[in-house]
């Protein structure tokens, strides 16, 4: 169950981390940073943590039953 609390928690924080990203880029207008939040690797990233996220769920409720 540790395990599952430590991939989900990761998983939010990464997808939190890079919804600040989105909105970081809006509020300031960046063109630099528009770039960077629509690159490859941000997306790659936000999939990853959105992944975490599920697997952690998954083991948390596989570890009640």
């Amino acid at each position: 169950m540790r395990l599952g609390i430590y991939f989900m928690l990761i998983g939010i924080g990464l997808v939190g981390l890079i919804i600040g990203l989105f909105w970081l880029k809006d509020r300031l207008e960046s063109l630099r940073l528009a770039q960077i939040a629509l690159s490859e690797p941000v997306a790659r990233l936000a999939v990853i943590g959105a992944a975490l996220a599920v697997i952690g769920l998954l083991l948390i409720v596989s570890s009640q039953f």
